[in-house]
C-alpha cells in the first residue's frame, strides 16, 4: 500500500486503533470544554447587540429642574470649547432648552419633546470613516472622561449617544424599581442604585430618571394696588414677562426683506438674571423696576405683585397602575452581561443590611425593607432584555434547526445512530467559532465580542457540517455495497476522496466570510463562519469517521461476519 494516499492511510489507521480513537475524542472533549471556558472566564467576551460605527454621535446636557439657562449655555460653552480642538470633528449644532432634530436615538430615549431651561442636545459630525483612524466608539470612549472632568458644573449630568445597532432600547442598562409604596421612599432605592451604578466598572452615563422637587416663587398681581396707583394690569404683566424673557416693541420695514423684522426688547444679562434663592431677594430685583402710571409718577414693581415660595413637585411614572422610577447606565467599553452580573452581586452584599433581598424570575430582585416592611421589586430592562429575548430566539432557532435535521437524516437513513452521529459531530464546530473570536480579538484594536450574528453563525454551520458528514457516510455505504471493501477502508477511501470537494467549499466560505469579519455589526458572523467551517472541515476528516464506524459496524455487521 505503498501508494496509499496519506490522508485516506491515517484514517485507516485512526479507526483500526482504539488508543488513537480515544485520544482523537479526547482531544475533541478538551477542545469543547476549553472553549466553553473561554466564555465562562470571559477571555472569549459576549455582547449580543455590538455597537455600530457612524460618522456622528449626540451629547444631551441635563442640569437640575430650576436651573437657569444661562447656567445650561455655560455646560454647553464648554463643552464645545473642548470639542474644539478635535480634529476629527467637522462640526456641531448646538440645541439650548430644545430637543434636536429628528433621530433614532431621540425617539427611543424620548428626546423629542424635552425641553426646558435645564436642557440642551449637541449634535456631532465626524470626518468620514475613511478619513480617520479611530472608529465613532473610540472616540467617544476617549472623548467622554475629558468632558466630564472639565464641564461638570452646576450638577449636570452629560450623556454621550451613539446610535443603536439593533432593536430600540432606553439605555444599555435599565433597572426598574416599581411599589405600591410611596414615591419618597422609591427614590430613596433608586439613589442608592445610582450609587452602585457609578461604582460599577464600565458603567457611565448613569442617571436617575426622575423629578428631583425644587424650589420655586410664585409671583402674584395685586389687583388692588395696581388699580389704586393708576395702572393697567396689561401693563404689568407686560413688565413682568420683558423681565423674564423680553417682547418684541416694534418693526422695521426692510425692502429687502421679505417679512418685518422685530425690534425685541429685553433687560441686559446682568438686570435680567432673577437667580435670588429667598423670597426678600426677588422683591429687591422688583424694586429696580419700576412703571410710570398715569399721573407720571413712578411706581416700583414690588409694590404691585406678592412673591410666595413654593416647592414644585415633578411627573410621576407608572407601569401596571404602580409608580416607576428608572435608574439607568450605559457601557463603555465593556459588554453590559458583565456589569449586570456584577451589580447584582453589589446589589446583594451593599443592600442586605437594610433590605431583606429575594430572587424572582431570571435576574430580578424583591426587596422589603426591613424597618417600613415596604416592598420594591427590581427588574432589568434595556440592551440587556433585548439580548435575552435574542438570545431566546436565537436558540429556538438553533434547537428547531437541530431537531429538523435529525429527523430528516432518520427518515434518510431510517437508522437513528447516523442522525445522532451526524448532529454530535456538526455541533463540535462551535469549538472553531469561540476559538476564531479569541484570535481575532488579539489582534484588533478593540474589544471583539461573541454577538447575536455570532450564533446566526453557528446555526448555518450545522447545516453545512451536517451536509458535510452525509456525503461520507453516502460513499461510505456506497462502497461497502458495490466494491465490498470492509467498513474501515471503505470509511478511510470515503473521507480522502470527498476532502478535496469539502476543502473547495471551506475556502469559498472562508473567503466570502473574509469581507464581513471586518464590519462591526456582522464580524461576529464572518468570523463564526471562518472558525466553524475550518472546525467542521477538522471534524469531517478525522471525528466523524470514528462516530459513523460503530453504527456502520451495527448495520452491515453480518456482511462483516
Amino acid at each position: 500500500m505503498k501508494n496509499t494516499p496519506k490522508i485516506e492511510s491515517f484514517v485507516y489507521s485512526l479507526l483500526q486503533s482504539r488508543v488513537k480513537k480515544t485520544i482523537a475524542i479526547l482531544i475533541m472533549l478538551i477542545a469543547l470544554v476549553s472553549s466553553v471556558m473561554l466564555v465562562t472566564s470571559e477571555l472569549v467576551k459576549v455582547k449580543l447587540l455590538p455597537a455600530q460605527y457612524v460618522d456622528n454621535f449626540s451629547i444631551y446636557i441635563d442640569l437640575p429642574e430650576g436651573k437657569s439657562v444661562y447656567e445650561t449655555k455655560e455646560v454647553t460653552d464648554c463643552i464645545v470649547g473642548n470639542l474644539k480642538s478635535e480634529e476629527i470633528i467637522t462640526d456641531m449644532s448646538v440645541f439650548l432648552g430644545e430637543s434636536a432634530p429628528v433621530d433614532f436615538s431621540a425617539m427611543i430615549k424620548g428626546r423629542l419633546f424635552a425641553s426646558g431651561e435645564n436642557i440642551a442636545n449637541i449634535l456631532v459630525n465626524l470626518k468620514r470613516e475613511h478619513e480617520r483612524d479611530e472608529s465613532s466608539v473610540a472616540i467617544v470612549h476617549r472623548l467622554r472622561p475629558i468632558i466630564e472632568s472639565n464641564c461638570s458644573m452646576h450638577n449636570a449630568k452629560i450623556k454621550f449617544v451613539q446610535a443603536p445597532a439593533g432593536p430600540p432600547y432606553l439605555a444599555d442598562v435599565v433597572l426598574e424599581v416599581t411599589s405600591d409604596a410611596k414615591l419618597a421612599s422609591i427614590e430613596k432605592l433608586a439613589y442608592k442604585l445610582e450609587n452602585i451604578f457609578k461604582s460599577t466598572d464600565g458603567i457611565v452615563d448613569v442617571d436617575v430618571l426622575t423629578d428631583e422637587d425644587y424650589k420655586s416663587f410664585k409671583v402674584i398681581l395685586n389687583r388692588e394696588k395696581i388699580l389704586k396707583s393708576n395702572l393697567k394690569l396689561e401693563q404689568v404683566k407686560k413688565i413682568l414677562y420683558l423681565s423674564f424673557e423680553g417682547m418684541d416693541i416694534a418693526y422695521v420695514n426692510d425692502e429687502n426683506a421679505q417679512n418685518q423684522i422685530p425690534v425685541h426688547l429685553v433687560l441686559n444679562s446682568k438686570t435680567k438674571i432673577f437667580n435670588s434663592a429667598t423670597q426678600d431677594g426677588l422683591l429687591s430685583k422688583f424694586s429696580e423696576i419700576k412703571l410710570m402710571n398715569a399721573l407720571g409718577m413712578l411706581v416700583p414693581l414690588s409694590e404691585l405683585v406678592e412673591v410666595k415660595p413654593t416647592l414644585k413637585g415633578h411627573k410621576l411614572i407608572s407601569k401596571n397602575l404602580s409608580p416607576l422610577v428608572n435608574v439607568v447606565g450605559d457601557t463603555d467599553g465593556v459588554s453590559q452581561i458583565y456589569a449586570l452580573l456584577d451589580m447584582r452581586e453589589k446589589i446583594q452584599s451593599e443592600l442586605s443590611s437594610m433590605y431583606d433581598i429575594e430572587k424572582i424570575d431570571l435576574l430580578d430582585f424583591k426587596l422589603v425593607d426591613k424597618k417600613t416592611q415596604e416592598s420594591f421589586k427590581l427588574h432589568w430592562d434595556g440592551e440587556q432584555k433585548v439580548s435575552m429575548d435574542t438570545v431566546t430566539d436565537l436558540s429556538m432557532a438553533l434547537g428547531v434547526a437541530i431537531v429538523i435535521i435529525f429527523f430528516m437524516m432518520v427518515v434518510y437513513y431510517n437508522n437513528f445512530s447516523f442522525a445522532i452521529a451526524i448532529i454530535l459531530a456538526s455541533f463540535v464546530s462551535v469549538v472553531g467559532v469561540i476559538y476564531a473570536h479569541l484570535i481575532w480579538d488579539i489582534f484588533t484594536p478593540t474589544n471583539f465580542y461573541m454577538t447575536g450574528t455570532s450564533l446566526i453563525g453557528f446555526i448555518a454551520l450545522i447545516g453545512i457540517n451536517s451536509r458535510n458528514s452525509l456525503l461520507i457516510i453516502d460513499f461510505t455505504k456506497q462502497l461497502i455495497q458495490e466494491k465490498h471493501l470492509d467498513i474501515d477502508r471503505a470509511i478511510a477511501v470515503s473521507v480522502n476522496t470527498r476532502a478535496k470537494p469539502i476543502l473547495l467549499t471551506v475556502l469559498a466560505i472562508i473567503f466570502a466570510s473574509a469581507l464581513l469579519a471586518t464590519d462591526p455589526v456582522f464580524g461576529g458572523l464572518g468570523v463564526a463562519l471562518i472558525g466553524g467551517t475550518l472546525a467542521a472541515y477538522g471534524v469531517s476528516l478525522f471525528i466523524v469517521p470514528i462516530i459513523i464506524q460503530a453504527p456502520l459496524y451495527k448495520q452491515y455487521k453480518s456482511k462483516q461476519l
